[in-house]
């Protein structure tokens, strides 16, 4: 039993020496039982074990899976064999004796059919010594399988020979085990799958583990790029629309793992193997359907658009291999609009580039030319005519528009998390569209809806101005022209308040300029994408509520709708900042003051008021107020005990303010981190050392550190706004138009 393709004489006497051991010991053992008993087993030496450790390190390779001598170990193969079980002694039979089992062998292509008076070995086979086998790629060891498979009337597909964590077949296992790109042992499995009517089955079982669910021998050779093995497969019935929707196969955030659609198909695309997805397409035995689509509703195309990164390589790779699969469908399947297809989230290929940021593959896509006349059609851009640097081209705006819904131009507005968003709208032809689009028509409307909106604030400010004041709402009708321009004035506010409420719930009869509870109810946002996107859309909106309150709060006869009243009336002088972004250096200014607000500002508040109450809460501990505890003590039989915990504090009405309270102090260390602090603001404290110390620390974290760092946030704000001010008035203006 000596191994081919030993190195040197050593490795070849180790083994020669271990197996003449393990054929002695099996002789012994056969000349007086046909199978020795449990405890005689036990003590039998394993050679699988043995071999483990006096083999070669070139023998271990070749044992533990190692294909290649000069690769690394294939992925989802492990050196490792889980099932470590004694392999089962040799049984031998006389062909010469008559009956069925003299029939079995005349049917075995691995026993010599004129050779019908010796004796030969009958090996028993198990899960182990198959995969050793295969591994190896030694078909010499398999010699006898399909005689035991009928023997035993079992097939490779049973339990007892898969991996049972993995369901992992020997011909997975083959297939991940190949040498100079074959394994010996492939096309022998396939031909005893097929004598034992089981080939189907097994040559289209997949991995039943999470985490490579649905991974086929198909997908294996496609993945080792080695064409032999996809049309041996092929022809044999592989199916070429098996799914491996495993967790490696899946985008799981934080986790490894490669997504290419799931599909033989998109997995031939996506790793750059053009004649693999011609000859899946176009096999006589069973082509795949180049529309079909994986769990995700994703056809090959949506897959490239996802493996695609922005980086040149692959932005070339994924271009060429996505404009050779529309020129092949095009042949295939003349009228199947393959790029109209939609997955689950209704995304196009055009579209999934839009919303995930893909600005290579979605230049390419917007600004294809095919100039084959049979494929003409399946261009977006047409060059009408040409003289020296100078040219005119049409586009194909179907699915890019704002006249569809969900067009491209509403995904990059309302996806805030998409990268390069801001450069996508510099793209031709979306660059000159949206320019044509704001000169011809919008900036019109826009002006307008300006100036209307200026006149309507200056009514609200006088009705506001104006209001009564004496008596309590609601108030009687005075009869004067005085009285009857201030209720205009409120009726047009009030109609202005419910305008800004419902704008947008009937996109049809109103312009459609910003999208409050349609917005809300139909994209439902997340908190981020809310406050990023719709800065605007969601102060219209509070502004709108702050009005309808206080005319609710008026007619219930409350004078606190003056205060609701006031809030709106402030508000919407700052939405007047929404009409600046008409203007490109003023829209600029506006996006700086938003960004700033939304980002530096907010997290300087959140550490700011960290600071501030930690300080309070240790200052108010060490505040002591002397002389009200003295007044308060002697007057403590006079007064009740709430009351006297109340003049103790300095609450009550006639006392001077007392710092002994969280809020006096949380007001004067406010002062501090403006710098109009006093360090004496008050004597009535204990450990004046203590006292100071902590106002001082005070000051240098606020007012000297967390000052400074946000003007150093605000101005790098400023400086990355400054440096996409076109881009980003762009989509200013595309707000605009949505």
């Amino acid at each position: 039993m000596r191994r081919t393709g030993s190195s040197t004489e050593l490795e070849e006497s180790d083994i020669t020496d271990e197996s003449g051991f393990t054929q002695e010991t099996d002789k012994q053992s056969d000349e007086f039982n046909l199978e020795l008993p449990e405890e005689f087993q036990s003590s039998k030496p394993r050679s699988g074990m043995f071999n483990l450790f006096i083999a070669s390190p070139k023998q271990k390779r070749l044992r533990f899976g190692k294909g290649d001598y000069d690769k690394e170990m294939a992925p989802m193969d492990s050196m490792y064999m889980m099932e470590s079980k004694v392999l089962s002694p040799t049984i031998k039979y006389n062909t010469c004796d008559k009956g069925r089992y003299n029939q079995l062998f005349k049917k075995s292509t691995s026993v010599d059919s004129t050779t019908s008076c010796k004796e030969i070995a009958l090996k028993v086979y198990d899960q182990r010594k198959i995969f050793e086998a295969v591994s190896e790629g030694d078909k010499n060891e398999l010699d006898d399988l399909l005689v035991y498979l009928r023997r035993t009337v079992k097939h490779l597909t049973d339990d007892e020979f898969k991996e049972p964590d993995t369901g992992k077949t020997c011909l997975l296992k083959a297939m991940l085990n190949l040498s100079h790109g074959k394994n010996d042992t492939i096309p022998l499995l396939l031909e005893i799958a097929e004598k034992t009517d089981s080939l189907k089955e097994f040559i289209n079982a997949a991995y039943t583990d999470e985490y490579y669910r649905g991974q086929t021998a198909l997908h294996i050779a496609i993945e080792r790029r080695n064409m032999y093995l996809v049309e041996l497969l092929i022809q044999h019935g592989a199916d070429v629309h098996a799914r491996a929707d495993g967790e490696f196969f899946r985008q799981l955030k934080g986790k490894p793992g490669f997504y290419f659609g799931e599909l033989p198909l998109s997995l031939a695309a996506c790793t750059n193997q053009l004649d693999i997805v011609k000859y899946l397409l176009q096999n006589q035995y069973q082509p795949a359907n180049i529309a079909a689509k994986d769990s995700k509703g994703n056809t090959v195309l949506h897959a490239l658009v996802e493996i695609a990164d922005n980086t040149k390589e692959n932005t070339k790779f994924v271009t060429k291999m996505y404009n050779s699969i529309l020129i092949l469908g095009a042949k295939i399947h003349p009228t199947k609009k393959l790029e109209d297809i939609a997955n689950k989230k209704g995304l196009t290929p055009l579209k999934l580039a839009a919303k995930t940021g893909k600005i290579g593959v979605f230049a390419y896509i917007l600004r294809r030319e095919i100039k084959e006349p049979e494929c003409r059609h399946l261009s977006r851009k047409f060059t009408e005519w040409a003289y020296g640097p100078v040219h005119s081209s049409l586009y194909d705006l179907s699915c890019v528009d704002t006249y569809e819904n969900n067009s491209v131009l509403e995904i990059i507005a309302y996806s805030s998390e998409t990268p390069n968003r801001h450069d996508m709208l510099l793209v031709e032809p979306l660059n000159r569209l949206l320019q044509d689009k704001w000169d011809r028509f919008v900036k019109r409307i826009f002006y307008f809806n300006f100036l209307m909106y200026t006149a309507y604030l200056v009514v609200f400010t006088i009705a506001a101005y104006y209001r009564p004041v004496k008596g309590k709402p609601p108030f009687p009708l005075e009869h004067s022209k005085g009285a009857y321009l201030r209720i205009a004035g409120e009726i047009i506010t009030v109609i202005g308040g419910i305008y800004f409420f419902i704008r947008g719930v009937s996109p049809d009869s109103l312009p459609r300029t910003t999208h409050k509870i349609q917005y809300f109810l139909q994209r439902r946002p997340s908190l981020k994408s809310l406050f990023i996107d719709s800065y605007s859309e969601v102060l219209f909106f509070i502004q709108s509520l702050f009005l309808l309150n206080a005319v609710v709060l008026y007619f219930l006869g409350m004078q606190e709708y003056v205060a609701s009243l006031v809030i709106c009336l402030s508000l919407s002088w700052v939405n007047m900042l929404y009409y600046t972004r008409g203007f490109q250096q003023m829209g600029i200014y506006s996006v700086m003051i938003e960004k700033m607000i939304l980002r530096d500002l907010l997290r300087f508040m959140f550490v700011y008021m960290v600071f501030l109450f930690g300080f309070a809460a240790a200052l108010v501990t060490l505040i002591e107020d002397g002389d009200e505890s003295k007044n308060s003590s002697s007057n403590e039989g006079n007064v009740s005990p709430w009351a006297s915990g109340q003049v103790r504090r300095g609450i009550c009405k006639g006392s001077q303010e007392s710092y002994n309270n969280l809020y006096y102090t949380c007001l004067e260390l406010f002062k501090f981190a403006i710098g109009m602090g006093d360090l004496e603001f008050t004597d009535n404290y204990r450990f004046k050392p203590i006292f100071i110390l902590l106002l001082v620390v005070y000051v240098i974290m606020t007012y000297i550190l967390l000052l400074n760092m946000l003007i150093a946030l605000m101005g790098e704000t400023v400086s990355k706004i400054a440096q996409e001010s076109k881009s980003i008035w762009k989509l200013q203006v595309l707000y605009v138009l949505l």
